[in-house]
């Protein structure tokens, strides 16, 4: 079968014990911030949505570096939906 990645605030879910890898991204909301925990102020889940934006940009770099990629690859590869 397949496997499953999964970028969460919640590895504990149910997706989430069902993860091959899960990378946890703590950036809870006001609504899931626990005791003790900072709370962000932005609306919803704008943080980890920053957040796993920010990740998925430095996994791709790194993917680019062990491929030996150029942005100028990359964007040949890139499909336009204008």
């Amino acid at each position: 079968g397949a496997k499953i990645a999964l970028i969460t605030i919640n590895p504990q879910s149910t997706i989430g014990k069902m993860a091959d890898v899960v990378v946890e991204i703590s950036a809870p909301s006001p609504k899931s911030a626990k005791e003790g925990q900072i709370k962000s102020i932005q609306p919803m889940g704008s943080l980890f949505e920053q957040s796993e934006g920010l990740f998925m940009d430095i996994a791709i770099l790194k993917l680019m570096e062990i491929k030996n990629m150029t942005s100028e690859t990359m964007f040949g590869r890139h499909a336009n939906m204008e």
